[in-house]
């Protein structure tokens, strides 16, 4: 039975629910899926993942001076570089998606940035959670004068965002390699990513407190937003009924 991205697509769209995995494990089956769809070797794909242990991602580009590799190591949390752009992620209570297709004249990476949040909004209204889903930005040459700051990804926000009160809830990230886009991003389900401000070195107590309420202020959770107890097992089935319900 043909899924809604495979109907929206027009190629065909394999669904993957590859459960909890190791940040290496996580970032290369995203990279070499992404290379086998662009050699033609396996089709497009649609995965929801979850990491164990938990994981702080660094941009592809990111320096790493500002992990606390101690603190990392005391926690027995993992360290890994996303294949993807953007600042650090510190991977806990989510549930994570990637989307690998093939380009074509008619698929533009913005679009498809867009169509997959509309998606997200779609499916938590469904659940009963009301989101916003806006055009937001950041004033970047602000921000990146604040200490420490710019080094988490739920600190800004940019294109359209599934957001709640201005407050981003699902971090999403893009890389081209060829002709094939690889977009993946984080969907909050608990607060527990706030913890990022205890695994990045700062020069004082006052640093980290402001880096710990700007999160606050940019970030919310759908844990915070429903009534329900969410978890990734409950998430993730909803996310795929949609997908094959309204093919």
């Amino acid at each position: 039975m043909m899924n809604l991205l495979e109907k929206y697509y027009g190629q065909s769209v394999e669904l993957v629910d590859s459960g909890f995995g190791s940040g290496g494990f996580n970032m290369d089956y995203d990279l070499e899926r992404a290379k086998a769809v662009e050699d033609g070797k396996l089709p497009a794909m649609f995965r929801l993942y979850a990491w164990e242990p938990w994981c702080l991602s660094l941009g592809y580009n990111q320096k790493d001076d500002d992990v606390d590799y101690s603190e990392l190591k005391d926690r027995g949390y993992d360290l890994v570089r996303r294949p993807t752009g953007g600042r650090a992620v510190f991977h806990a209570n989510e549930i994570t998606y990637s989307f690998v297709i093939r380009l074509n004249d008619d698929l533009n990476i913005h679009e498809i940035y867009k169509d997959i949040h509309l998606m997200f909004i779609n499916v938590f209204l469904g659940m009963g959670i009301e989101l916003d889903f806006v055009r937001s930005g950041t004033n970047l040459r602000e921000f990146y004068k604040l200490e420490g700051i710019s080094n988490s990804c739920f600190a800004s926000s940019a294109r359209y965002e599934v957001c709640s009160g201005g407050r981003k809830i699902v971090g999403s990230a893009q890389r081209v390699i060829g002709r094939t886009l690889l977009q993946h991003g984080s969907i909050l389900i608990g607060r527990e990513h706030l913890e990022i401000v205890q695994l990045l070195k700062h020069s004082s107590l006052e640093s980290r407190g402001r880096l710990l309420e700007f999160i606050k202020s940019k970030s919310v959770s759908l844990g915070e937003l429903s009534d329900n107890k969410l978890d990734y097992g409950l998430i993730s089935a909803e996310i795929f009924r949609y997908l094959k319900a309204l093919a």
